[in-house]
């Protein structure tokens, strides 16, 4: 079976082809206007008396006279170049002959001023001189700047002609294919960004060609990428909302038992603590859910360094109960604009996040600052166990664990994963870091209000 010609292949074969013909036409028309251009005093020269009053100094006055006519500037026009050769090829004037007419000259023009045989002439193709003592001269006129193989100007006609093409077929290739690749990476980003409603353009997609079938196989993949989430994140969402209410019921049951039954102290407070945290898990469930599937709606201008003085003072008595010091640096005033109940939480988390690993005690360092003017960056470090380099980027990634030696039985595990969600939905972004001499730094970058 034949293959199918590939519309693209087509496509490039035509342009190639009319870069090829186009070259050829252009530099064809470029080397007949250069060369008529030069050639235009040769010819006029060529054409007129120059020879006939040659002759007359020649005769008149001899060789000594016409060598001081070939001198005289006003004897020839412009682009011109003559020469008066004797039988052996010499000059009268002295001039030496181009090489590259040398053998030209020595076949068709020294010929019949030599004239060795008496019965045979040959063809003549320049005028003969001759002096008042019968010594023959061929009157040759040749272009001054021009050679058989071309010239500088018509060897710059034939690069401009290329640059021409060049540029006129390369921007038909990159109307033809750079634009729509240019526009289907944009979307990708796009998609690869979170915007998972990005879809290529309706121009892209109308094309007949490989291009347009890419761009409906990458609108059919993000279209379903989309249903796969928007179904992933109903999901979480029922399974939250089908779980708070048996939940409800449990704590319900459990205080109720109590009151009949009381439990032993130790007993009822590790009820509590797992109901507590199952219930601090749903929500957390919730929260990230309602992170990737809508938008910021209440965001208003803050004052960051409040914000994380309040977050601090609030913060210090779990802390005090680790034996742990929470130090704040004052940045002084730094605003940015952005959802308060929501950017508490994404520093929330972090912040609990190093209390919970920081040593008995050792301190907990909070630190704010401007750079360039556009950015805030917050750092939060501990002298905890700290991260392994490969697992820096992972750890705000949902459910993820270091070891299970790690797991204090405290928190979701969607503590990072949420943070990081609020801060790119504020148009910033967060990093981690090794600290040293040990510790993991927490590297948080906002867009500073204007």
């Amino acid at each position: 079976m034949t293959p199918r010609l590939s519309r693209l292949y087509l496509r490039m074969a035509l342009y190639i082809g009319a870069a090829i013909a186009g070259f050829v036409l252009l530099g064809l028309a470029s080397l007949v206007l250069v060369a008529s251009k030069q050639l235009e005093n040769y010819l006029v020269a060529r054409e007129g008396s120059l020879g006939r009053d040659a002759a007359r100094v020649l005769a008149e006055g001899g060789a000594p006279a016409l060598r001081r006519w070939m001198s005289t500037p006003e004897t020839l026009p412009d682009g011109v170049a003559l020469y008066v050769l004797d039988g052996e090829g010499r000059d009268l004037g002295g001039r030496e002959l181009p090489p590259q007419y040398q053998r030209f000259v020595e076949r068709f023009v020294l010929g019949a001023v030599r004239e060795d045989d008496e019965y045979f002439r040959p063809i003549r193709l320049a005028p003969l001189l001759v002096s008042p003592d019968g010594q023959r001269y061929a009157f040759l006129l040749l272009p001054e700047r021009i050679a058989p193989w071309g010239s500088p100007a018509a060897l710059t006609a034939l690069i401009l002609a290329a640059l021409v093409v060049i540029a006129v077929v390369a921007a038909l290739i990159a109307r033809a294919f750079g634009q729509p690749i240019s526009e289907l990476q944009s979307v990708v980003r796009a998609l690869a960004g979170g915007r998972i409603t990005s879809r290529a353009p309706a121009t892209l997609v109308a094309r007949k060609d490989e291009l347009g079938e890419l761009a409906r196989d990458f609108d059919a993949m993000a279209t379903q990428i989309e249903r796969l989430l928007a179904s992933r994140q109903q999901l979480m969402r029922d399974m939250s909302h089908e779980l708070r209410s048996p939940l409800a019921r449990l704590q319900a049951a459990i205080a109720l038992a109590e009151r009949k039954h009381p439990l032993p102290q130790a007993e009822h407070a590790r009820i509590v603590a797992e109901l507590d945290r199952m219930n601090q898990a749903i929500g957390d469930v919730l929260r990230l859910t309602r992170l990737e599937s809508e938008p910021l709606s209440r965001k208003h201008l803050l004052k960051l360094d409040e914000l994380l003085a309040t977050l601090v003072t609030d913060e210090r008595d779990e802390a005090t109960t680790r034996e742990v010091d929470l130090v704040l640096e004052d940045a002084g005033a730094l605003e940015v604009v952005a959802d308060p109940q929501l950017l508490r939480s994404g520093f929330e988390n972090v912040l609990r996040n190093a209390i919970r690993y920081a040593p008995a005690r050792s301190a907990v360092k909070i630190d704010s600052r401007l750079e360039n003017e556009k950015t805030i960056v917050v750092t939060i470090e501990d002298r905890g166990p700290g991260v392994p380099s490969e697992m820096l980027e992972r750890i705000f990634e949902p459910y993820t664990r270091l070891s299970a030696d790690a797991d204090d039985g405290q928190g979701s595990g969607l503590g990072l994963a949420i943070a990081r969600r609020v801060f790119e939905a504020h148009g910033g972004r967060i990093t981690a870091e090794i600290a040293e001499p040990s510790g993991l730094r927490i590297r948080i970058l906002l867009p500073a209000a204007c």
